[in-house]
């Protein structure tokens, strides 16, 4: 509950396994301001906003409103199953006698500015599992549809551990898949390297791809430079969606990545970069 012109924050996570939200905000604007805990220009959302598993959100949400409104937040990731989430209800006596001005962009992060010029690239190849036979058949609303149970209807197809009659269908990254407890690092980088990562999904279903240790700057999308060059941790690919991401290797250790759709991960989705 709100009260009228009232200003509040919201920081929204997903801590689904597998689940992928589109929030539809209705009548409400919201400005999204930071993504995945590191602060981002300032913009209100032309679409609904995507949040795979353990990416986050925060939000400003100015309620320039009656008190008596009531106004929905709607999931409308997958096409026929959308749903009400929650309400927000404007009620009380109004905080200030009009709305505020945009906020201000926060202050960020001391992270390293990648060094694109002189930067490692890698070409990162995301395949395999259950859609790798038939996934070029599924584009765009069927493969939201078929994806809509989470990975726990590939994995009952599966028998739960990846296996088929026949032969391995995990997941995999570059070719490899971690589901024989392979960890040999697909990258091992310097202290102080710019890695791009030129990543490609080349399934039919959506995958959360998240590193440990570092953020990243997300570069572009199919070839198009995205509009916030936003930090995150966690980047959503759709079905053959084609993403660059760069970040200076700062971080010493050997640091996952991998789906945190979690069937994704254990089904072989996963690799290491290591820093020295």
């Amino acid at each position: 509950m709100a009260r009228p012109n009232e200003r509040i924050r919201l920081r929204l996570v997903n801590a689904a396994n597998a689940r992928i939200f589109g929030l539809d905000f209705g009548d409400l604007d919201p400005m999204v301001v930071a993504l995945d805990g590191q602060p981002v220009e300032p913009h209100r959302l032309s679409a609904p906003l995507l949040l795979g598993p353990a990416m986050r959100a925060d939000l400003i949400v100015d309620f320039d409103y009656p008190a008596g409104t009531r106004h929905s937040l709607r999931d409308v990731f997958y096409d026929g199953l959308e749903y009400e989430l929650t309400t927000f209800e404007c009620q009380g006596k109004e905080v200030r006698e009009r709305r505020l001005p945009d906020p201000a962009p926060l202050p960020p992060n001391a992270l390293a500015e990648p060094e694109l010029a002189t930067a490692e690239r890698h070409r990162i190849i995301f395949g395999g599992g259950m859609m790798g036979m038939m996934g070029r058949t599924a584009s765009g609303s069927d493969a939201r549809n078929e994806q809509r149970t989470g990975s726990g209807m590939m994995m009952e197809r599966m028998g739960g551990s990846g296996m088929m009659s026949g032969g391995m269908m995990g997941w995999t990254v570059n070719g490899v898949s971690a589901s024989g407890h392979v960890h040999d690092p697909i990258i091992s980088a310097a202290r102080g390297t710019t890695l791009l990562l030129d990543m490609t999904n080349e399934t039919a279903w959506w995958h959360p791809i998240h590193l440990h240790g570092h953020s990243f700057r997300v570069l572009s999308r199919n070839g198009q430079p995205t509009q916030y060059r936003e930090w995150q941790d966690t980047v959503l690919m759709a079905p053959e969606e084609r993403v660059e991401l760069a970040f200076v290797a700062d971080n010493p250790g050997d640091w996952m990545f991998h789906c945190h759709i979690l069937e994704h991960q254990a089904a072989g989705m996963m690799a290491t970069i290591q820093v020295n």
